[in-house]
Formats: C-alpha cells, sequence, structure tokens
C-alpha cells in the first residue's frame, strides 16, 4: 500500500518546513476495523506531520513518518481534502487515495515525551490544518490566516469536521435515474420554470435571434408523450433569465445584451411590456421567495439591488423612498460586481460577489417594507469567506443560506444566539455568527468526476417544495447532479459532522437543476429538459467507538 510513489521526495528543491507535528500510531481500515498500517509499530513509532513546500503547487501537505520507513504517505492539504477530529480518541480520520484506491485512514495520538496531552497536540493539529487549508484556498500567506482575519475567523473551522463517535441515522435523497425522463428541445436552452398549476415545465431557449417557449406537460409518473406547445417571440432577440408569475400565465423575462425588461403574455405569445431600467440588471429574482400575486421582482445590478413592480408605469416602477435615485443607494466601495441574489419569503435580500463576501439585507435598499418604512442602504450583517460566490439561495423561512463556490458549497445559518431569536438579516451577527457547514464531494466521487480539477459548481440551491414537504439541496457540476438532504444538513451544522451527499453522472453537461415538483429533481442540458424522482433514504453511521480494535 505505501509505495515509493506515495512517498515524499527527499531530493526536493525547497527545503521544507514542519508547522506541527505529533506522535502516536497510523492505522488503516481493514473488514469493519482500524488495524496498524505497519505490523510490529508500537505507539509513537510513526509522526503525523504538516509541512510546508514552497513554491510547490500544493504548498501545504499531511506528512506521515515511520520510524524505520521515513515518509510513507504525503496527501496536499487543500479543496477537496478534509479531516474529521475525535477529542475523545484523540484520533483524525480522513480518506486518502492510493495505488489506484481509496482507503479510509486514522491517526492517534501518544502523550509527548515533554509532558504535552495528547489532547492538546491533537487540539494544535487540528487549528494548524484549518490555517493551512484556507490558506492554500485562497492564496493568502499562512501568517495572515490567525483570528485577525474576519473570513478565517469565520469559515476557517469548516475545513474539518467531528468524527461520529456514536451511531446515527440521517436521511439522504438520490435521483432514481432508471426513471428518468428525457424530452429533446433542441440546441439553445437559457433556463426553464415549473408551472405547477398547469403541471408544464416551460422551456426558455434562444433559436437564432429570437427567443422560443416549450411548455412540456407532465404528470405523476413524468413527462407526457404529448408534443409540447410553443410560442415563438420573434421581437425578443435573447434571454438571460425568466420567472413565470403567480397565474403563471405570464412571465419576466431579461436580456442583458440591451438591458431589456420584458413582461410575456403566455396565452397569447406576445409581449405586453418592455422597458430598460436605469441600471444594468444581471440577474432577477421574485421579491419574496417564490411568485406571488402582487408581480414584484428583485433586480441585481453591479453595486446594488432594488425592487420593481409591473403594476407600475414602465418608466417609473423602481420602488424607492421619494426624492431618491439607485445612485443613492450604489455600493460605491465594491471591488468587484455584485454576482447573485435571493429572498426569503418576508422579503429579506442574500447577495453574494465573487470577492467571497455574501450580504444579509432586510430588504433591498430602498425597498418598501409592510410597514410604509423603507429599507436601509446598508446590510445587517457582512459575511466574509474570501471564495467568489458563484450562486446563492436562502430558505423560505430564512434561516439557511446556501453559497456555492466553484469547489464546495457552504450552508449558513443566520439565526444566532442572542437572547432575542435574532437573525442576520434584521441585525448584526457581529462574532455570534454560526461557523459554516461546508458541503463538497467525496473523495470517490471525486475520483470518479476525474479530480478536483474537473469539480467546478456552476449552479445549486433549496428546492421550492409546498406542503411542507422535507426539501434538499441540489448542486450541479458538469455532467453531476449532487443532493444533500436539508435535514442532514442542519444536524450537521449543529454537531460539527460531515453531511453526506449523493451524486447522479448525466450523459450531457447540465446548465441548471431544481427540485420544485413534488418529489422529482428537473434538470436541464443544452438541447434536453429531464425529469427524475427524488428518492429518500437514510444513511445510517457508525460510531467511531466500535471501530478500534
Amino acid at each position: 500500500m505505501f509505495s515509493r510513489r506515495n512517498r515524499s521526495d527527499a531530493t526536493s528543491r525547497h527545503e521544507p518546513k514542519r508547522l506541527c507535528s505529533g506522535t502516536g500510531m497510523l492505522y488503516v481500515w481493514n473488514d469493519g476495523v482500524y488495524v496498524p498500517a505497519v505490523e510490529d509499530r508500537a505507539m509513537g513509532d510513526f509522526t503525523i506531520s504538516i509541512i510546508e513546500k514552497r513554491p510547490e503547487q500544493f504548498p501545504y501537505c499531511l506528512v506521515l513518518s515511520d520510524v524505520e520507513e521515513g515518509d510513507v504517505l504525503t496527501q496536499p492539504i487543500g479543496a477537496g481534502f478534509s479531516i474529521a477530529h475525535c477529542y475523545r480518541e484523540n484520533s483524525l480520520h480522513w480518506l486518502s487515495h492510493m495505488d489506484g484506491e481509496i482507503h479510509r485512514m486514522g491517526f492517534k495520538f501518544a502523550r509527548e515525551g515533554t509532558g504535552a496531552s495528547a489532547d492538546a497536540a491533537i487540539r494544535v493539529f487540528v487549528e494548524m490544518f484549518n490555517r493551512c487549508t484556507y490558506a492554500s484556498m485562497t492564496g493568502t500567506e499562512l501568517d495572515s490566516a490567525t483570528m485577525d482575519d474576519s473570513a478565517f475567523e469565520y469559515v476557517g473551522a469548516a475545513a474539518s469536521t467531528t468524527a461520529q463517535y456514536e451511531d446515527s441515522t440521517e436521511p439522504m435523497y438520490e435521483l432514481d435515474l432508471n426513471r428518468e425522463c428525457v424530452r429533446r428541445t433542441g440546441e439553445g436552452n437559457v433556463c426553464f420554470n415549473e408551472s405547477e398549476n398547469f403541471n408544464r415545465i416551460v422551456v426558455v431557449r434562444e433559436q437564432g435571434d429570437r427567443v422560443q417557449l416549450q411548455a412540456h406537460a407532465y404528470d405523476d409518473v413524468g413527462f407526457e408523450r404529448a408534443a409540447p406547445g410553443a410560442i415563438v417571440l420573434n421581437d425578443v432577440p435573447t434571454c438571460d433569465g425568466a420567472l413565470i408569475d403567480d397565474t403563471e400565465r405570464r412571465m419576466l423575462m431579461l436580456s442583458i445584451d440591451g438591458n431589456k425588461l420584458r413582461e410575456v403574455d403566455l396565452e397569447h405569445g406576445m409581449v405586453v411590456q418592455e422597458f430598460k431600467p436605469s441600471n444594468d440588471v444581471n440577474a432577477i429574482s421574485y421579491s419574496a421567495h417564490v411568485a406571488r400575486p402582487d408581480p414584484v421582482y428583485t433586480c441585481l445590478s453591479n453595486k446594488v439591488a432594488f425592487n420593481i413592480d409591473l403594476r407600475m408605469n414602465p418608466r417609473n416602477n423602481v420602488i424607492l423612498e421619494d426624492g431618491k435615485s439607485l445612485s443613492d443607494y450604489a455600493l460605491g466601495s465594491l471591488k468587484k460586481p455584485l454576482a447573485c441574489h435571493a429572498t426569503s419569503a418576508e422579503g429579506h435580500l442574500v447577495i453574494g460577489d465573487s470577492v467571497g463576501d455574501i450580504r444579509l439585507y432586510t430588504g433591498p435598499p430602498g425597498s418598501r417594507r409592510k410597514d410604509g418604512t423603507h429599507n436601509p442602504k446598508t446590510a445587517k450583517t457582512l459575511l466574509s469567506t474570501k471564495f467568489p460566490i458563484v450562486a446563492v439561495d436562502v430558505t423560505a423561512n430564512g434561516e439557511y443560506v446556501v453559497a456555492v463556490c466553484e469547489k464546495f458549497l457552504f450552508f449558513m445559518k443566520t439565526t444566532y444566539d442572542d437572547g432575542r431569536g435574532g437573525n442576520g438579516f434584521t441585525t448584526r451577527m457581529g462574532k455570534d455568527k454560526p461557523t459554516p457547514l461546508m458541503l463538497q464531494p467525496t473523495p470517490a466521487q471525486l475520483t470518479a468526476m476525474g479530480g478536483i480539477d474537473k469539480l467546478r459548481f456552476t449552479s445549486g440551491g433549496f428546492d421550492r417544495y409546498k406542503n411542507g414537504e422535507d426539501p434538499c439541496i441540489t448542486a450541479c457540476s458538469g455532467r453531476y447532479l449532487f443532493t444533500w438532504s436539508l435535514e442532514a444538513a442542519k444536524r450537521a451544522a449543529e454537531s460539527g459532522h460531515t453531511c453526506l451527499g449523493m451524486s447522479a453522472v448525466l450523459p450531457n453537461e447540465l446548465i441548471g437543476a431544481a427540485a420544485k415538483v413534488s418529489k422529482k429533481v428537473v434538470y436541464q442540458t443544452d438541447s434536453a429538459i429531464c425529469m427524475a424522482p427524488l428518492v429518500k433514504g437514510n444513511h445510517t453511521v457508525r460510531g467511531e467507538r466500535h471501530y478500534w480494535r
């Protein structure tokens, strides 16, 4: 198992620097228990270290050394690699890819000869691992990855998890691809919307210099065989996003090229109003999580978010305080444009940007509240991560946010214990921010994808199920669709444990997915719309207490 190709290069041109280390015993998983990785070794014969090796591609590595054999295992620290710690057993746990196989590893710390406890040694090691992971993934210097860095203070501990000592059973969701339904649409798909009242999936696609809408009927089994209804909008050349309204008879369409918003009558297949906002709009969402009787939408531009009301004059339908303009609410100090946004049922707003900042607002700046007052310019809470945000979403009740980054998802709790039931949308969280949970593929899933370099999440979010059904989280990367149980993620966020996600590989690259049709996931490729049942199961985790021999 520990072949020469797994060993570190002793002839490296750059002298490695040992950042921390501890002695103990290295174990490998075999037949349901942890057994010593090398026979006839005693506690203390192995050393686990974190080594800095600059200026290599992976500047920080976890290195295992044997008292007789020298370095036997080197594993880069960074995206795709995490450890679990069990302070009760003074042990670390991780998965290693060696000799073409994935092995479950364990390391128990020994009491040092200096009198230092194993408990102290493992805690120092975990802290250094978190710092090195953060520094590697953000491109910052290790010395700056300290508690003085607000981003590290918030997300740094997400790199490691707490190993489960006792047994537990967690819910999980998995796509049943054996019952997948596929409907060809032709190339040029942009997005899709669910019309649940009429049991239709409305596909928006660009067809040359015009936009086509297709309505695909579905039932409890999947898509019906009938040909879809189709509308061609000859006067709409492009589309970058669309939202169906509460009546499911009209749709708001965004064209970034030309900065146009158009309201389309789906029954008559025509544009009924068109307007050009004063600020360039990059994305649109419902103003209160889902479509409501009031046709109010939230728009995102480079430096500000704002609400529009389609019942108002198209030349003046931005909701603002009297005498104010959008420039009065713009964030002039932004280093990069705002990238994505989402709203809760109360109209609370979350915005992510490509710097890695997440802002929680009571509502879009200047927009009107239910009591007639207007929301302030500034966000109530700023969550700094230093990881560019690709997509963001929030649960209907506003209690959880999911931020999609290229290599993982952050699952963030917005409520905190301030004695008054506060949340980050209405009060400033300050240092009370709960540590986010990192959702990422398992080593086996990464191996199937071709490695961490092949992973690139492009979209993700919560479902929109009705009737209080147990929801899930979905995310897309290339041909892979990942699903996590929201309930399992909540439990993991509280306990610090890992949350296991399921993956499904599709024939073609995905451009979007959503779990809005009950017990199903709908997903889209460039030339097809697909639907598959979402099957809920249970994953039983046996606690670490069973496995030590």
